[in-house]
């Protein structure tokens, strides 16, 4: 009888974690997509990442490019809102015609990107 009950506690413990383990895994996902708006030399960004805890579960960082030459990088330890999360950047020596790529990370697991032609 006691090694039956041993057994049943072990697999309770097997399948507890497991279940835990994967239900953390399965909250953690890529920001969903990015937006863009140029107002002179200024690039507002807003990355779409829907979390249930901003303290947890946020974008961690974004990236600038132009022409594929990194230029800046905010860093946050939270997010704003639990929809998304917002950064101004001001980009004086960005031309018309430059390629701007802006990458989103996940502070759990993922990114995204978006890459658009500037026309100023």
């Amino acid at each position: 009888m006691k090694k039956s009950i041993k057994i049943f506690i072990v697999l309770f413990l097997t399948v507890f974690s497991l279940s835990f383990i994967l239900s953390s895994i399965s909250f953690a996902h890529s920001p969903e997509r990015i937006e863009l708006k140029f107002i002179n030399s200024l690039l507002k960004v807003k990355v779409y990442h829907g979390v249930g805890n901003t303290k947890t579960h946020y974008v961690k960082y974004i990236n600038v490019y132009i022409n594929g030459r990194w230029v800046a990088k905010q860093r946050f330890f939270s997010q704003q809102y639990d929809k998304y999360q917002e950064a101004t950047f001001n980009l004086p020596d960005l031309k018309a015609k430059d390629v701007l790529l802006v990458i989103a990370h996940c502070s759990r697991k993922g990114r995204i990107d978006k890459s658009i032609i500037a026309t100023n």
